[in-house]
């Protein structure tokens, strides 16, 4: 294994709430254990519901648990966080739902896959087009949305894929697109298409675990020499495993 390159921290799906499904004390040992990571991620990416039910009052609460990580964190919205009109509370609290971040050679694009009070998913063909013309010819390409653009083993009956998968699949291979991180379905998850890394994080602090998979977040590390190791951090346990070794394609 080569040097870090680059770090990521990917986490998903807190539903943090003040009389929801949040469990704090998975979050509060999430957020130590990721904070004594060594090295530290360069950006930490949460892939959507931050909230349980997208009201002011887990709104406020969000942004002061955020507050814990030591790390910047660069969040999209979610099904969950789009409830209850909460599509405008995240526009005011946390930012905009679409957006793009350069960091040395690595593109990030922020994308809202949700609609208000539906489960289902859909970036649509507006969200395409920004997305093909804004995507970097010499940079790792990353898009981030909450929902899961193939099916995740694990994670019960299949439903709430984004209803235009195969067209955001077939334009980021198109486009050259290095990884997805994704979340939604509280499962980890990594597997390739042709070029294309598909990555999704488990939950972080949802009372709604999928049987014995419990609490945990991704660490991406990508090296000097293109591999890309991802590994599931277990919150429960404290402990780290490698979950896929990849090497990216340009």
């Amino acid at each position: 294994m080569g040097d870090i390159k680059f770090r990521i921290a990917h986490i998903s799906d807190t539903h943090i709430s003040d009389f929801g499904q949040f469990v704090n004390s998975s979050f509060e040992d999430g957020v130590e254990l990721l904070n004594s990571l060594d090295p530290k991620p360069n950006i930490i990416v949460h892939s959507g519901d931050l909230t349980d039910n997208g009201v002011l009052s887990e709104y406020k609460l969000a942004l002061e648990k955020l507050s814990e990580f030591d790390q910047r964190v660069v969040i999209t919205a979610g099904n969950h966080d789009q409830r209850n009109f909460g599509n405008s509370l995240f526009d005011e609290f946390i930012g905009r739902l679409d957006y793009e971040i350069k960091i040395d050679d690595f593109q990030f694009l922020i994308i809202n896959s949700a609609e208000p009070d539906r489960d289902e998913g859909r970036i649509g063909r507006r969200r395409m087009e920004w997305i093909s013309n804004t995507l970097a010819k010499d940079k790792i390409k990353i898009l981030v949305f909450h929902h899961h653009l193939i099916p995740v083993p694990y994670s019960g009956r299949e439903v709430n894929v984004l209803e235009d998968a195969g067209d955001i699949l077939d334009m980021a291979i198109r486009n050259k697109v290095h990884l997805v991180l994704m979340g939604h379905r509280h499962v980890r998850h990594a597997t390739r298409v042709e070029d294309l890394i598909l990555v999704n994080a488990g939950t972080f602090s949802c009372r709604r675990t999928r049987g014995k998979f419990g609490y945990s977040f991704n660490l991406i590390d990508i090296t000097e020499e293109g591999e890309v190791l991802i590994h599931e951090v277990s919150i429960d346990y404290g402990k780290i495993t490698l979950l896929k070794k990849y090497n990216l394609r340009f």
